[in-house]
Parts: structure tokens; sequence; C-alpha cells
């Protein structure tokens, strides 16, 4: 699956100290998150990898971890994915129009995935691990290149997994229940102004086929080494209670470029 953008906007957005009293304002929704993981804007697979340089506020793909194969499609039923937000709206925006756009598109949008199925991949440590000791073997410098043991000496350097997929063959937009291709509502301001929030669905078409990934869910990784006798073997371990909000934000400064 070529790397896909979900909604090509091509303008502007605009600074609320420039609205009149109605400005029309469009979205991008890419990689916005849903109760079913992150939109799939990317066209990433499960076990694509990616670093994330806290300290810069950088994410990098990498690459993609074998073993991670799309599974056939036992299910036969439609999926709705609640929007749960990530919803861009540029940085020239007040704060009270973020949260009350945000809001808004919360209440009144949510994605329809056809013929949806979850699938959790288990044994995320070891396929990683597995394939970079593999590698090792076969005279390869994929641990370098990546640069794993580096990073177990900095705390800022973490790995990012896709490592649980919803698959399907079709994601839809949908706004007030219905399946549209743009819709648009109102969101009041402070004072007299308020912006109209237009949702533009033609980037959602090109998610499309048989059994392609639709969204996503991630592990957050950091290396370290583990003790063993009188030797030390690479390994890496989940990284709970982080803030991860900014993801969407990171997934689309990476984009399609990768």
């Amino acid at each position: 699956m070529t790397p896909k953008t979900l909604i090509a906007l091509g303008a502007a957005l605009f600074c609320a100290a420039c609205f009149g009293s109605t400005q029309t304002v469009p979205v991008n929704l890419d990689f916005s998150r849903t109760n079913y993981g992150y939109i799939n804007s990317g066209g990433y697979t499960a076990g694509s990898l990616f670093e994330w340089d806290r300290a810069g506020n950088k994410l990098t793909f990498l690459g993609n971890v074998p073993g991670f194969d799309t599974p056939d499609n036992p299910d036969n039923k439609n999926i709705v994915a609640e929007y749960r937000g990530g919803v861009e709206l540029g940085g020239e925006f007040e704060q009270f129009a973020s949260v009350s756009a945000d809001a808004a598109i919360r209440r009144r949008s949510a994605f329809e995935i056809e013929n949806g199925h979850r699938v959790p991949f288990n044994n995320v440590y070891s396929r990683l691990t597995d394939f970079l000791a593999d590698d090792a073997r076969a005279g390869g410098s994929i641990m370098q290149e990546w640069g794993m043991a580096e990073a177990i000496d900095d705390p800022d350097m973490l790995y990012v997994i896709i490592r649980d997929v919803t698959y399907g063959d079709k994601i839809n937009l949908l706004v007030e229940g219905e399946a549209k291709v743009g819709g648009a509502f109102s969101v009041p301001l402070q004072g007299e102004k308020s912006i109209e929030i237009k949702i533009e669905g033609r980037g959602l078409e090109e998610i499309k086929g048989d059994n392609v990934a639709v969204s996503f869910f991630v592990y957050v990784l950091e290396p370290y080494w583990l003790q063993r006798d009188d030797s030390q073997t690479f390994a890496v371990r989940r990284v709970k209670r982080l803030d991860v909000s900014g993801l969407p934000a990171l997934l689309r400064g990476v984009g399609t470029a990768s």
C-alpha cells in the first residue's frame, strides 16, 4: 500500500483575529484519533517503526519490521469509529476556537469503516528484537542505522511501532450520521463572532482496497540492555503513562514523505 493522504485541503488556515462575523475554515483530520486508533493517512502497515526524538519533538519513519502479515478478513460488517481528537486547526487559532471546534467535530462527525476488523498483533517485542538479531547475524547493520544502542543512554529517544490495526475496504466520513464528502457546522467564538467548520472528505477515497490498513494503535518502546548471566542482550519494553496527545501532529509531520 503506497503512502496516502487522508484529506487534501489545499487551502490556508485562517487566523481567528482575521474573521469577520463568520469565516468558513477547512480542517485537517490527517492522523486524527478515533476509538479505533489513528486514521492511517500515511498508508503505513502493522510493524511500521518510527524514531521519536522527544527533545526535538520529531518523529522519523525508519522502516517496517517483518512478521506483521495482513490476515484474512473473516468478518463482513461496518464499524463506526468515533472521533476522539487530534484535528489540526492551525497555530494561529485562539485556544477557545480550537477547543470549541474540536468539541463540535467530536459531537457531529465520525468515520465508517466498511467490512472492518481489528487485529491486535502480539509478541511485538520479540518480533522486533528477533529481526534485529537475525540481521546482525547475517552481517547487517540495521540496529546501528536505527541508532538503537545509542538510544539506550538517551531517555529522550524512544520508538513508536504500529501494532494494532483495523483493516477494511474503505473509510467514509459521517457528518450528523450521514456519509458526506463535506459538511459544515457553526462554532461560536467569544463575543459576536463564529467560525464555520468544514470537513472535506475528498482524500478519504484514497483509503480503499481489499482489506487495507485503515487505522492503527501504537506501542511506545524504550530500548535497554537485558542482563543474562555474563552477557547483555538488546531488548525493548513498553513505555506506559506517557502523554501521546501530540502524536497526530508528529505523524502529520512525517506524513507521506517517508
